[in-house]
């Protein structure tokens, strides 16, 4: 059975809580096999808040009830998993920064597949099956996995512009047609040129979809369907960096098998005759 990472979800906005809904968090780390025992009011009294706050902690790691984190949290706790990322040190040997990029790999994506919501999943594809065109921009690294996804989509015959020049899109999306969609990609959720173009999306009626990190986030918050990676933590070097594009490729391949399935005939026909043309050309 497959979590949903509660307690990476916990770690990862612990910070940003509001001091009584951290002192739930901090206690749920602290004994999660005594959490799943307990109820609201139990919790609360533990950690010196309310029953309502423990409602209010439930609905800040996007889970909407304490009874339905006591599930999750209780599969996660039978089925334990490594924890942490690592950064490099100095003079390191080449087969310890190898096995810390693979283990850095493996968490983000296996993090950001455990919380991906399943019915979230079908919603958007749903959407994208009916879209006549999608839109998709982000800058950085992110462009990278705008990239993706207009390489994906276009192969198997679904209309997708991946725009570098954020005034070359506006005048697109002012034009769009009735059900296009415009996915918004922002790690942090909050790059400003992705927020103002869902905002311009949106005014013109363009529904929307954001591709950023866990937690509450402009982006998020003004996209008509969020999609959220596992928020990776920051090191020196940047291999969270890495670790986020890792969490964000995963996420998007999720959404594209499960697109490709559901129009398994049509997509393979594609893909195939797009890989024989390619064969032709470099003949």
């Amino acid at each position: 059975m497959i979590g949903e990472n509660i307690q990476g979800r916990i770690r990862s906005i612990i910070n940003e809580l509001s001091n009584s809904e951290k002192k739930i968090g901090e206690l749920i780390l602290k004994i999660p096999s005594e959490a799943i025992n307990m109820t609201a009011l139990e919790l609360a009294t533990r950690a010196g808040t309310s029953p309502a706050t423990v409602i209010r902690f439930c609905k800040s790691i996007d889970i909407p009830s304490f009874t339905q984190l006591k599930v999750k949290l209780s599969s996660e706790i039978e089925s334990p998993t490594f924890e942490g990322y690592f950064d490099i040190k100095a003079n390191e040997p080449v087969h310890e920064i190898k096995a810390k990029l693979l283990g850095n790999a493996y968490q983000s994506m296996k993090e950001t597949i455990e919380q991906l919501n399943d019915q979230r999943i079908d919603e958007v594809v749903d959407v994208l099956l009916h879209a006549p065109i999608i839109y998709v921009y982000g800058i950085g690294a992110s462009h990278l996995v705008a990239e993706n996804i207009s390489q994906k989509w276009n192969r198997i015959g679904k209309p997708t512009t991946c725009a570098t020049d954020p005034h070359i899109l506006i005048s697109i999306l002012v034009t769009a047609p009735k059900e296009a969609i415009f996915i918004g990609i922002s790690n942090s959720g909050e790059t400003k040129e992705v927020i103002r173009l869902v905002e311009i999306a949106k005014s013109y009626k363009i529904r929307t979809i954001g591709l950023t990190q866990f937690g509450a986030n402009s982006v998020a918050g003004k996209v008509d369907y969020s999609i959220q990676t596992v928020r990776s933590k920051e090191a020196e070097l940047r291999s969270a960096a890495t670790s986020s594009l890792h969490a964000q490729f995963i996420a998007v391949d999720a959404l594209f098998y499960t697109y490709a399935s559901k129009q398994y005939d049509s997509s393979i026909s594609m893909i195939r005759n797009s890989k024989e043309e390619i064969k032709k050309y470099m003949r």
